[in-house]
């Protein structure tokens, strides 16, 4: 299997620049998406569509398993600044990349 990647969710700014992910929501489907985020997910389809058929011409199977729009709709399912410690003296950055709150990572083993 290939998994399509995660998106980030900061808003505000990215992590070394105040930017946070603290949304208790999941979003709406017709809610913005990031252009960045959907353009790196069309070049990695179209890649993936590549390999596939060089893999078959071996007489291989790829899979993918597209998690990136499910992911996209679940900015509520990072750590941000909860996934730390709170030390006086210790910089902390928001977490929006990584996933630890039940709900959205919950999906992928649902998609397996």
């Amino acid at each position: 299997y290939l998994r399509t990647f995660a998106p980030s969710h900061f808003e505000g700014g990215l992590w070394n620049e105040g930017g946070n992910c603290l949304r208790k929501r999941p979003y709406m489907s017709n809610e913005t998406q990031d252009e960045v985020t959907m353009k790196l997910h069309k070049i990695q389809l179209e890649e993936f569509r590549r390999a596939e058929e060089e893999a078959k011409k071996k007489g291989k199977r790829l899979r993918l398993l597209d998690t990136t729009q499910a992911m996209w709709l679940r900015p509520d399912g990072h750590p941000s600044r909860y996934g730390h410690i709170p030390e006086a003296n210790v910089t902390l950055y928001n977490d929006c990349v990584h996933w630890c709150l039940p709900g959205p990572i919950d999906n992928l083993n649902d998609f397996l």
